[in-house]
């Protein structure tokens, strides 16, 4: 038996009621039709905790990087109370460092719906001092943030038990 192409195909977008007809969702992603996914409203997968300084985001993430062996760049997306909402890895490099595209961490944090985020990162290495690349990298980010209207409130490098804020350090614009 042949999957027969569904009959939404020939619809425009603004012609599905995407919302009331999962199956349609589903059939048309199947066909390369749909690329935006909906967003969950939130993540059960640990207590939401309310993030107000590094400390707060230095001991949220120091289990989740503790074995790391690799740099992993995570965007923490937070709500109007900055409670975190969910917590995603823009991008997994290798030993001392990792390429970050300004376009990965703001579609999460629109498709997110969130309020602001906080950037983070690990040093493998143990060393908690900003590279150059991160010192740029996290000005390129407030520069996108402030056009999209979507603060960065930080960006915290973890690097075992140490970690270093660049807000603390005045190196965000």
């Amino acid at each position: 038996m042949f999957f027969s192409m569904p009959k939404e195909l020939s619809k425009g977008p603004h012609q599905l009621d995407l919302f009331n007809d999962f199956n349609t969702v589903t059939r048309l992603h199947m066909f390369g039709r749909v690329t935006t996914r909906l967003v969950r409203e939130s993540n059960d997968d640990y207590e939401r905790v309310q993030v107000s300084s590094p400390e707060d985001v230095a001991a949220f993430l120091h289990d989740y990087f503790r074995d790391k062996d690799r740099e992993e760049f995570l965007v923490i997306l937070l709500n109007t109370a900055n409670v975190v909402e969910d917590i995603a890895v823009v991008s997994t490099g290798g030993l001392a460092a990792s390429i970050v595209e300004p376009r990965q961490v703001f579609k999460t944090a629109v498709l997110a719906n969130a309020a602001a985020i906080v950037c983070a990162h690990n040093h493998p290495s143990g060393n908690p001092e900003p590279s150059r690349e991160d010192i740029r990298i996290t000005r390129q980010l407030v520069e996108a943030g402030k056009l999209m209207g979507i603060p960065i409130h930080d960006h915290v490098i973890i690097a075992g038990a140490t970690y270093t804020s660049l807000a603390e350090r005045g190196l965000m614009p």
